[in-house]
């Protein structure tokens, strides 16, 4: 168990869901009234955000903004799941020396572009590094490059992803293995942001290619982890759970 900071949000305002507007914005019933907020994720969300359920706002006004909150919550059993995309990267840029499969990296740099993919971290071990990222190859010992997903969907205590059919991430599988065969590292890692998930593996019943992706991922090398997420009121307990990759 890894306990962090909670710098990711502050005290949130409860709401009602009402409806889901288009994939990014949804209406919600607060104290003050009906409001619009945005959804930070493209996912289907259906089994979180569903006309009724209690959900969890955080206050983000800012210029060109066109909401004043973000639905970053919602309820789920007895707990709360965050449906917030941003947050496994928001851990991850702060972060990642917590995780122990990344400890043997000096430097991380994200979003970061290898062939005509874009994946969330780099890191580096030894060498040098330049200005703008990773140092040349013959500079270094060791690159690794990380790609993160974010995982809301949870049946029979398994964390399913995806929830709805992703060729971007089915294209990011190809680019790590393409790497693994360039001898460099390749990691996956799934953040489970659902209370009620002890485990992580590929929805094959939504995306089946994206199952068979991670299969042959698995087989050459790629490595997979997952942390389920709990966030509190000051800080933040990363559980890591199995991944299940095989067919």
């Amino acid at each position: 168990m890894i306990s962090i900071p909670n710098l990711f949000y502050s005290r949130l305002e409860p709401a009602v869901f009402r409806c889901r507007l288009h994939r990014f914005a949804a209406e919600v019933e607060t104290e003050a009234g009906c409001e619009v907020v945005h959804i930070p994720n493209s996912g289907r969300l259906g089994e979180l955000l569903f006309p009724g359920n209690r959900v969890g706002l955080s206050y983000e006004e800012h210029p060109g903004r066109l909401t004043r909150y973000t639905l970053v919550r919602a309820g789920a059993g007895a707990g709360w799941a965050y449906i917030d995309a941003r947050l496994p990267n928001r851990i991850l840029s702060r972060f990642w020396r917590e995780l122990p499969p990344l400890r043997p990296y000096q430097q991380a740099y994200p979003e970061k572009t290898w062939g005509k993919s874009r994946f969330d971290l780099a890191l580096q071990s030894g060498g040098a590094a330049g200005r703008d990222g990773p140092a040349a190859p013959g500079r270094m010992l060791t690159t690794a490059w990380l790609e993160a997903k974010c995982v809301t969907l949870v049946r029979g205590r398994t964390g399913l992803f995806p929830d709805a059919p992703t060729a971007r991430g089915r294209k990011h599988l190809q680019e790590l293995i393409g790497l693994t065969r360039e001898g460099k590292k390749a990691f996956v890692f799934f953040f489970l942001q659902h209370p009620g998930g002890d485990c992580v593996q590929a929805n094959g019943e939504t995306d089946p290619e994206f199952a068979a992706a991670m299969t042959e991922a698995a087989q050459c090398g790629v490595l997979f982890y997952a942390y389920r997420v709990e966030p509190g009121e000051e800080k933040v307990i990363l559980t890591e759970v199995p991944v299940i990759t095989g067919a």
